[in-house]
């Protein structure tokens, strides 16, 4: 092969080296940049997630804050009222002739049994004795039948509860159920609503839908009830679900798979 050859060979091979270089250099900072994507993606989604416990903590913080003052208040406001008069009336009692000593012993005993009747509202609101006794498909049923008498919603509930749930899951369950009845009976301007529960081995599934208004349009600030709903179906391995239906009003569903 002559010098020309050669030289044309070599400048060949020089340019098919130039060329292999510059692809595998394109190649790699193709690689770099996509992983620095990633990485960018991941760290934005542990951030995202980190901000979102931080968001349900606090509202779980908030909500017993609003819980305390709602007890203190009922406390206060009710309880304590009636046995400050309680006290008075009894301290009048030695002033008073036979007469006035009946008519303040009827006072006292109306005030100790409204007293009485106060304090098992509070128990009851902390700790529904149904659930404990019952379980969680009785007390909903006891829930809603209340509500029901009122002439406010109607409202139709379904149950197949063939296994009962831990007594602190059916109670997380219950909380939730009613948050959303208050939240309908308060915000949804619905008259109907329509609940179902199913609890088989190994799944929980709940359903709950109303005819009201539906979502407001601002879906992405989630007020204080609805982010302590998610709270609770998150301690239980949950996965809750909102969503509007065509047809107006509003779906949740709650499903929980159990071991």
């Amino acid at each position: 092969m002559d010098e020309a050859g050669i030289a044309a060979e070599i400048d060949a091979l020089v340019v098919g080296m130039i060329g292999m270089f510059c692809l595998t250099l394109v190649i790699v900072l193709f690689v770099v940049v996509y992983q620095r994507k990633l990485l960018r993606q991941e760290r934005r989604h542990k951030e995202n997630e980190e901000a979102h416990r931080l968001e349900l903590l606090q509202a779980t913080i908030e909500s017993q804050e609003v819980e305390r003052d709602r007890i203190g208040r009922e406390l206060h406001d009710g309880v304590g009222v009636m046995l400050s008069t309680t006290r008075l009336y009894l301290q009048h009692w030695n002033e008073e002739d036979d007469a006035g000593k009946e008519t303040i012993g009827k006072k006292v005993d109306q005030l100790l049994e409204d007293t009485i009747d106060s304090v098992r509202r509070v128990s009851a609101d902390l700790r529904p004795v149904i659930l404990e006794n019952l379980g969680l498909a009785e007390a909903v049923a006891d829930l809603t039948n209340n509500i029901e008498q009122t002439g406010v919603l109607k409202i139709q509930f379904d149950a197949s509860y063939e296994l009962r749930l831990p007594q602190k899951d059916e109670l997380n369950i219950y909380r939730v159920i009613q948050e959303l009845l208050t939240n309908t009976l308060r915000h949804a301007e619905a008259t109907e609503v329509r609940l179902l529960v199913d609890s088989q081995p190994g799944h929980f599934g709940l359903s709950y839908r109303d005819n009201g208004k539906g979502l407001p349009s601002d879906t992405a600030r989630k007020g204080l009830g609805l982010k302590n709903m998610e709270n609770r179906i998150n301690a239980l391995n949950g996965q809750l679900t909102i969503a509007s239906p065509p047809e107006g009003g509003i779906l949740i569903t709650i499903e929980i798979e159990k071991k």
